[in-house]
């Protein structure tokens, strides 16, 4: 069984790392969404959660956990926490620069395990 790790803050990014999945999933993976509540921020975690479990229910456990407080420090806590086996995110939060955002940063220089950054043409 491969744990995988999705972090989202956006429906269109969960759909990309669904893309990614699905060619690889067994039955026997899960696949973790996890988005990070911040105060302030546009909330379209619920489109995230529900692309999630349209697009994977066949494909392997979907759960939904959503957490309070900072983005790069809850997605490492939880992939240490949870022997998640690899992160699917994107580059940078909706709307920012074109390079890599602090939150993948964060999570790249602070885990262990493989991370997919998805194509930041996607978003």
């Amino acid at each position: 069984m491969t744990r995988y790790r999705v972090a989202t803050a956006a429906a269109e990014t969960t759909e990309a790392a669904c893309e990614n999945l699905e060619e690889k999933l067994t039955d026997s993976d899960a696949i973790y969404v996890l988005t990070v509540d911040v105060p302030g921020e546009r909330d379209d975690r619920q489109a995230a959660f529900d692309t999630a479990q349209v697009r994977l229910a066949e494909e392997g456990e979907v759960r939904t956990i959503r957490r309070p407080g900072a983005p790069g420090r809850e997605i490492v806590d939880f992939v240490r926490a949870n022997d998640i086996d690899e992160i699917i995110m994107g580059p940078t939060r909706q709307g920012g620069l074109s390079t890599i955002g602090s939150t993948t940063c964060e999570v790249l220089e602070n885990v262990d395990k493989p991370v997919s950054v998805l194509p930041a043409e996607r978003f």
